[in-house]
């Protein structure tokens, strides 16, 4: 089916060439013109389902963040199936390391959550999906510590170029799903 008759795959395809572009990018080098090359669309289909940049750069952070969703509830399917165990949770926590540009597109949406106070419930969803998620396992204060952490875990991984290593993931989290969780019970 082409382009023109799937209006829905084409518009798809622009808010993916969004993500890439602010992925491999950033959010400042997101235009329509890039977008429409990235997409292999006219320039004017990109204003014609995109009337501003804006609405381009909102499309492609909230499938960022429906995409993150997806991921959350892959990893608290894990998290529960090993009984919240600080070795599976850092199991999972390396798989997800491991897929950089999946990391460097949380971060995007991250970042323009610090700089747009409208779009910090999108970036927010993670950490507070995470901490649920641990919640079940430890304390809630033990859980949005450990969540925390992790959200730290990942931009050292981007920082270094390379995660921790699972034993120190692993220590990490079983301190503080055990020492936070004493102090607040």
């Amino acid at each position: 089916m082409s382009a023109r008759k799937d209006p829905e795959g084409r518009r798809r395809a622009m808010v993916e060439a969004a993500v890439q572009e602010m992925t491999e990018h950033g959010l400042a080098t997101l235009t329509h013109r890039r977008v429409a090359e990235r997409a292999q669309v006219p320039l004017g289909a990109t204003t014609y389902y995109f009337a501003t940049l804006d609405d381009l750069r909102v499309a492609a952070l909230e499938s960022i963040a429906a995409q993150n969703e997806e991921d959350l509830a892959d990893i608290a399917e894990a998290i529960t199936a090993c009984g919240g165990a600080p070795e599976g949770i850092a199991e999972q926590l390396c798989l997800y390391l491991a897929d950089r540009d999946r990391v460097l597109a949380e971060n995007v949406l991250y970042f323009a959550g610090v700089h747009e106070p409208d779009l910090r419930p999108l970036s927010r969803r993670w950490v507070h999906g995470m901490t649920e998620v641990l919640s079940a396992h430890t304390s809630p204060a033990a859980a949005r510590a450990t969540a925390v952490y992790m959200d730290g875990a990942v931009l050292y991984a981007l920082l270094n170029d390379a995660p921790l290593d699972r034993a120190e993931l692993r220590a990490a989290i079983a301190a503080l799903m055990n020492t936070a969780s004493k102090d607040t019970m």
